[in-house]
């Protein structure tokens, strides 16, 4: 192809870069997807965009964006934002203060019980799904408890920064991490092209539990993407 194209992904809270296996195994193998991997289990690793590259890509899902490294943000030519948010809670009082009872009972249950509270996480964060997550045999916990309580007060001003000619924010209508999609409010007041979606009948996981159809989507907004996927 014409143009080398490069994906960087920052998964969420909880997990780590494995997160990322289901998606990549969909795309063609010309597009290196480097998962970033902040260290909750396994070794941090913070991946680069190779100097030839002429499309820089950046997944993001939930937290990811939060931790994810500005230079490289900045860089990007496109940025795919799933399941994210700017500030944590949801700016409907009523799921707001669902949502901040539910992270302190997190915090306060993580202190006592790290793998009971990671267990319940996981069944929210898989949801619909029937997939069950295994608790790592080890943990950075002193990480995890420290991004969990970073949530409280968590605040992502996507309008600060420039990520070039597209964003992408593709949303579930039924997680049960986040309470209600936030994309369209994220994406509101920037300039450059942008897509939203809402995936209906999926949950928080959307691009481990269903790869295809994110790829599918992808290919069918960028054209780059679409051009690859003709040519495997």
């Amino acid at each position: 192809m014409e143009k080398k194209v490069e994906i960087l992904a920052y998964h969420g809270w909880g997990i780590n870069a494995d997160f990322w296996n289901n998606l990549a195994s969909v795309i063609p193998d010309n597009i290196p997807l480097k998962a970033a991997n902040r260290g909750y289990f396994g070794k941090p690793f913070y991946p680069r965009f190779d100097a030839d590259t002429k499309f820089r890509v950046v997944f993001t899902h939930s937290y990811g964006l939060h931790w994810s490294n500005s230079a490289v943000l900045s860089k990007a030519d496109l940025l795919v934002i799933f399941n994210g948010f700017g500030d944590f809670h949801p700016s409907d009082e009523k799921l707001k203060s669902v949502s901040e009872k539910g992270l302190e009972s997190m915090i306060k249950g993580f202190e006592a019980n790290s793998e009971q509270v990671l267990s319940k996480f996981y069944k929210n964060c898989f949801h619909p799904s029937e997939y069950k997550a295994e608790i790592p045999s080890e943990l950075n916990k002193e990480l995890l408890l420290e991004d969990l309580k970073a949530l409280r007060s968590t605040r992502f001003p996507l309008i600060d920064l420039d990520f070039g000619s597209t964003m992408v924010a593709i949303d579930s209508a039924e997680d049960k991490i986040l309470l209600e999609p936030r994309g369209e409010n994220m994406l509101e007041g920037h300039y450059n092209k942008k897509f939203v979606k809402i995936f209906e009948n999926e949950g928080h996981a959307l691009p481990f539990i269903n790869p295809k159809d994110c790829w599918s989507y992808l290919c069918s907004i960028i054209p780059i993407f679409e051009r690859y996927e003709n040519n495997r």
